[in-house]
């Protein structure tokens, strides 16, 4: 929100202007103003060891025709500049003055209290750190930089340093979290930004050495091809684009003038173990919920910025902690700065939403249809039928939509044409036979041949419609349903309503029982039973239906759905 009150992404100069002001409290003492590109930001008490600020800056809209919208996200303005200011100067801010002083604390609370974060991680939280000119200075020249970031590297910067303020927070409560989040950052920014593929030589050597001694009876190309393939491993690539991205942000002068007064600062031939040590610690957390090392979640042992252990090297939290700050800050204040950048900014205003229509609004909208798009159609005519039978709603009018298939479907791939076909047929088989598209009878026996088809859509068709014939097909239906459900989540598949989908249940079922076979039939109503949860009475109706082990009445039961709802 910082970025769209400073104009960037404006096209006029006709704006709706707010004088805006939040305060914030931190251990960060400070008395004259901080002029930022963005707004002021003034200490208006600064007694004691908690300093009270203002930041006042002008919340700017562009004026838009017919756009209401005159002021918004003020409190995201206020958030993104906290995160701005407790990052870049290493200190504590919050809204409430009580948590500055939680955080801050230099004793136990209680017995209960394991985790100073003062005893973790000096300045951060410190009882208080008098600032100075050039540490204000250097905030501004920040802040400057930020707003002229590209707008998807500001909302990741935003995203990290939130995360990595999150992180110093739950140090109060959760080690283990605490340093996972921290891993977390660094990951987020090299997925988004590294492009590092793996060789063979980085694939782990316990492995890689039995491996070798095989592949090398291998054709060459074969050998090289199979390589290839375990290379691909999602984890080593994570892994090894980790290590890369953070290596070469790493400034020399992280070991030189920035490791001064550093106990055990890190060197930079430790940077790739003690990363793969973070990653697997990480991952242990996350996957197991297995602690961190013990030695680590003891403040003695962490008073520097590695720990060795066992032939080995790890990073504290103050480690991780001056790391990640490091990563993020050389990163993003050294990318391309950007005075104006072409942007759909509205739906970036705080308390926007994409939603979606309800089909009443475009399902009878036939301007630019295309056969492809014929699945958007469908998918939303199901969910109005299912409401037109079992809700007592009615369907939108979609006599042009219907048109609009009869033209198309003799020329259209039969995927396509299928889809079509069966809404036509569920939409006019709804209507009287005044009502039908006048060309109704023709359509359908010139595509009859379609209702052989083996897919999804036939069979709902023939379930709403009972289909009488069933013999020998139960097994052929049952696998058409298990490949829809496999498929259904994926994108431009056909996704049908709940109460449609336990017909079609039903109906195989019933197909089941028809041929004898109760075993496979009380599976089928079981599946039924599971899969329209929140309905007791009518999965009462279906257990009481399956211990007679009869077929269901697939109209009496859709009477039964539209009573109990």
């Amino acid at each position: 929100m910082l970025q769209i009150i400073s104009g960037k992404f404006f096209e006029s100069e006709e704006l709706h202007t707010h004088q805006g002001q939040g305060i914030f409290y931190s251990n960060y003492s400070w008395n004259l103003p901080i002029e930022t590109c963005i707004g002021t930001i003034e200490a208006v008490d600064s007694h004691g060891d908690i300093t009270t600020y203002i930041f006042k800056y002008v919340n700017k809209l562009e004026k838009k025709p017919g756009d209401i919208l005159i002021r918004t996200g003020d409190s995201t303005i206020i958030e993104h500049m906290k995160l701005l200011f407790s990052f870049f100067l290493k200190c504590t801010v919050d809204n409430d003055r009580s948590i500055v002083e939680l955080n801050t604390r230099q004793s136990e609370r209680n017995l209960n209290d394991d985790v100073i974060p003062s005893k973790f991680l000096d300045r951060n939280f410190d009882t208080k750190i008098q600032g100075t000119i050039e540490e204000t200075q250097a905030f501004a020249e920040f802040v400057y930089k930020v707003i002229g970031l590209e707008r998807f590297k500001y909302k990741k910067l935003i995203t990290c340093i939130k995360n990595y303020n999150n992180a110093l927070q739950a140090l109060n409560y959760n080690f283990d979290l605490a340093y996972s989040m921290l891993v977390y950052c660094l990951e987020a920014l090299c997925q988004s930004f590294d492009e590092y593929n793996p060789i063979w030589e980085d694939y782990p050597d316990k492995a890689k050495r039995p491996l070798d001694k095989i592949l090398d009876t291998l054709d060459p190309e074969v050998a090289n091809n199979i390589k290839s393939i375990l290379i691909e491993d999602s984890h080593l690539k994570l892994q090894k684009r980790f290590q890369h991205f953070i290596n070469s942000n790493l400034q020399d002068d992280y070991f030189i003038n920035l490791a001064t007064g550093i106990n055990n600062p890190l060197k930079h031939s430790e940077v790739e173990q003690v990363l793969l040590n973070a990653y697997n610690l990480r991952s242990r957390y996350v996957h197991s919920l297995e602690q961190v090392m013990k030695q680590l979640r003891y403040s003695s042992f962490s008073n520097g910025d590695v720990f060795y252990w066992q032939n080995n090297a790890y990073l504290t939290f103050k480690g991780l902690v001056r790391l990640t700050h490091h990563i993020i800050l050389n990163f993003f204040t050294n990318q391309e700065y950007l005075e104006k950048e072409e942007y759909e900014w509205e739906s970036d205003l705080p308390g926007t939403i994409e939603v979606q229509l309800s089909e009443q609004y475009w399902l009878a909208n036939t301007d630019g249809f295309l056969p492809e798009h014929t699945i958007y159609k469908i998918n939303g005519f199901l969910y109005q039928l299912e409401k037109a039978l079992f809700f007592d709603q009615s369907l939108t009018d979609l006599s042009e939509l219907m048109c609009e298939l009869e033209q198309l479907m003799p020329t259209t791939p039969k995927r396509y044409k299928i889809q079509m076909f069966v809404m036509y047929v569920l939409y006019n088989g709804l209507l009287n036979e005044s009502l039908r598209s006048v060309n109704y009878n023709k359509v359908t026996d010139a595509h009859s041949a379609l209702l052989q088809e083996h897919t999804i859509e036939i069979l709902l068709l023939h379930s709403l419609s009972v289909w009488e014939d069933s013999e020998g097909k139960a097994l052929s239906c049952e696998e058409i349903f298990k490949s829809y459900e496999k498929n259904k989540f994926k994108e431009n598949r056909l996704n049908i309503p709940d109460f449609l989908e336990c017909i079609v249940r039903i109906q195989i079922a019933n197909m089941f029982m028809q041929e004898g076979n109760v075993e496979k039939f009380n599976e089928w109503i079981i599946n039924a039973i599971l899969n329209i949860p929140g309905n007791l009475e009518l999965q009462n109706l279906l257990f009481e239906i399956k211990e007679q082990d009869k077929s269901i009445d697939l109209q009496e039961f859709m009477e039964q759905i539209s009573k109990h709802q």
